[in-house]
């Protein structure tokens, strides 16, 4: 009698599980609110995930055409071995993308200490004395260049928040999407108990009268940045679980995972493409565009971008480079 095999679980269902029981334990009161975000959070996680996968494997498919070989790759989206590993990333994604903006809305219940006046400090120390953010937003003065990283910032993230999900979860081989689906999940939610370890709100939070006379040419931001703050004293008024909550809106400066996904789409995209430095760029101009704007210090990008190192170095190291 033969019985079906099961299916090895990899590391990023492993994660994602212990990363819900931890957070279960630490805090059970987020149980009920989650679960009762869960499936719509869930359904715009689906649309802003498979839509660009779905584009990526036709373009995949049109370029295998042009080649003659489209009949080899189609094959190998229609075996089972690909769409089970499609369907288990595409669930314990939604799963982990949703524990992460739990964690991050539980900070002031959690740990609701600042640091952000110790992150300021060590950014003082980084320059020899002097405040990057005070520099940076010096340097920058200009309005057109403060309307740019405004409008920028926002913006820049998202490119490689859809499109490398989307170029790596299309190729073909199975060791490249698992070990950057397992990096993705390392990043994201280890920076989110590093939010809890070290909570704060950010300098244009903190130190307002830095960004307040810069109002009229960062617009963008600061509507976002009230938005958010607003979510957050919901979260940390008594009864908050009966109020309307955004999850997308919790509100954390370190480490910054802006500047560390952009970082780990640099590391990826240089290793399968050729054309990885755009991605560098990106991850440049988040970092400058994150200080000038006031959402994070200085050390909270460094932060970002060594843990973003760690994570791609911990999946990485078994997968072969294919330059596409």
């Amino acid at each position: 009698m033969k019985f079906a095999q099961i299916a090895r679980p990899y590391f990023f269902e492993i994660f994602t599980v212990v990363n819900l029981v931890v957070l279960f334990a630490v805090y059970p009161g987020v149980a009920r609110p989650m679960a009762g975000t869960f499936a719509p959070a869930f359904a715009s996680f689906l649309v802003f995930f498979l839509v660009p996968l779905l584009i990526a494997i036709f373009v995949r498919l049109a370029l295998a055409s042009r080649r003659g070989t489209s009949s080899e790759l189609l094959a190998i989206y229609r075996s089972r071995d690909w769409l089970s590993d499609s369907i288990r990333i595409t669930i314990f994604s939604g799963l982990w993308v949703h524990a992460y903006t739990w964690i991050k809305l539980a900070i002031p219940v959690l740990h609701p200490r600042l640091f952000d006046q110790q992150l300021w400090n060590a950014d003082r120390a980084i320059a020899f004395g002097y405040a990057p953010t005070v520099f940076l937003t010096s340097l920058f003065s200009a309005p057109v260049l403060m309307r740019f990283f405004d409008a920028s910032y926002s913006t820049v993230l998202f490119p490689a928040l859809s499109i490398v999900p989307a170029f790596i979860g299309s190729m073909p081989e199975r060791r490249v999407r698992i070990a950057f689906v397992n990096s993705n999940a390392l990043l994201w939610l280890i920076g989110a108990w590093l939010y809890v370890a070290v909570p704060s709100l950010g300098p244009a939070y903190r130190f307002p009268a830095v960004w307040l006379p810069l109002g009229p040419m960062l617009k963008h931001s600061q509507d976002a940045q009230h938005m958010l703050i607003e979510n957050y004293a919901a979260i940390r008024s008594p009864g908050w679980s009966a109020k309307p909550i955004n999850i997308f809106f919790g509100v954390a400066a370190f480490p910054s995972l802006h500047v560390g996904f952009q970082v780990l789409a640099f590391f990826w995209m240089r290793r399968l493409t050729r054309w990885g430095y755009v991605f560098g760029i990106l991850a440049f101009l988040a970092l400058i565009g994150s200080i000038v704007t006031g959402w994070h210090y200085l050390v909270d990008g460094i932060a970002g971008g060594l843990l973003a190192w760690a994570c791609y170095a911990a999946a990485a190291q078994r997968v072969p480079a294919i330059r596409a």
